[in-house]
């Protein structure tokens, strides 16, 4: 091995890969194969493939001419370019750097400082999926009460759930671990003032719809986080839960969800749109409890 094989430089190493033209990447992060030696050479030398190249320089590659690729890099049995995490001084206009959610990508403002961002992925976003309007609770027919999980028993014989009912619906049919439900909640039938509440989470003290006399037919939209909810054991997924303070019969319209993909939309949900998966929290009757590292909620009183 030569004498200017000995020195550093700072070169990626592109393992199973081949690379076309010329190009413009500014490389501040070392890419190293997992079993691979450090090859010894100097600032000038060519990348070494399948070996660890080591150094103390950026290593620049210019444009190709033409619509010729900058940099092409290809493995069809794995990774196709892995970038090891490191401390970054100072952040560079362009640069990508692994964080602990993922990767970082460095912008500027308006004023031309530099900015760090994180790139949303499936695993720190989600977006809203529209199907048609379904509904998934209809307290005055027993078809409409299908997906209760829990309640049934608040439903009195004219269709309405009782005074300070608990309802838990299952969502299941239509979305696998989703984030949230976008929908609409109406109540009918009803015999004096109230109101009603759709939650997952701590029982919270703002209502989602009022009603102030009897004999009213009342809607409002709901955007409600999605959660789970402990049955005697049994968990089930993608449920919200349904109060009301006073008699009323209630009608829940599903129109979307907030996933992280279009994919997590069952085959019901996506025939519905036209067109998963996360831990949440769960909703129960009672005070809240934690079991499990997950928060139980329950209704007060």
């Amino acid at each position: 091995m030569s004498t200017s094989e000995e020195g550093a430089s700072r070169r990626a190493m592109l393992r199973t890969a081949a690379v076309a033209g010329g190009a413009a990447l500014a490389a501040t992060t070392t890419v190293t194969a997992v079993t691979a030696a450090p090859a010894a050479a100097a600032d000038g030398d060519p990348v070494k493939l399948a070996q660890l190249n080591d150094g103390t320089s950026t290593t620049t590659l210019r444009a190709a001419a033409g619509d010729g690729a900058t940099l092409s890099v290809a493995n069809p049995d794995g990774a196709t370019l892995r970038l090891s995490r490191g401390s970054v001084v100072s952040a560079v206009p362009g640069a990508l750097h692994p964080t602990v959610d993922g990767l970082s990508v460095v912008g500027t403002d308006a004023q031309g400082n530099a900015r760090r961002h994180s790139l949303l992925t499936t695993a720190s976003a989600s977006m809203p999926v529209p199907i048609a309007p379904t509904r998934v609770l209809d307290t005055r027919t027993s078809a409409g009460r299908a997906h209760l999980v829990e309640g049934a028993g608040d439903i009195d014989r004219y269709g309405r759930a009782v005074a300070d009912s608990f309802m838990v619906v299952s969502l299941r049919h239509l979305v696998e671990y989703g984030y949230g439900v976008l929908a609409n909640i109406t109540v009918a039938s009803t015999v004096t003032g109230g109101f009603g509440k759709v939650w997952v989470g701590p029982y919270p003290e703002a209502s989602t719809i009022n009603w102030w006399t009897g004999g009213q037919i009342l809607s409002n939209a709901v955007i409600s986080p999605l959660g789970w909810y402990d049955k005697n054991g049994v968990i089930y997924q993608d449920i919200i839960a349904i109060s009301v303070s006073s008699p009323a019969a209630v009608i829940f319209d599903v129109t979307g969800f907030l996933v992280s993909s279009p994919f997590d939309i069952t085959a019901a949900g996506a025939t519905a749109a036209g067109a998963g998966r996360k831990g949440r929290t769960g909703a129960r009757r009672g005070a809240p409890e934690k079991r499990d590292g997950k928060l139980r909620v329950r209704r007060n009183g």
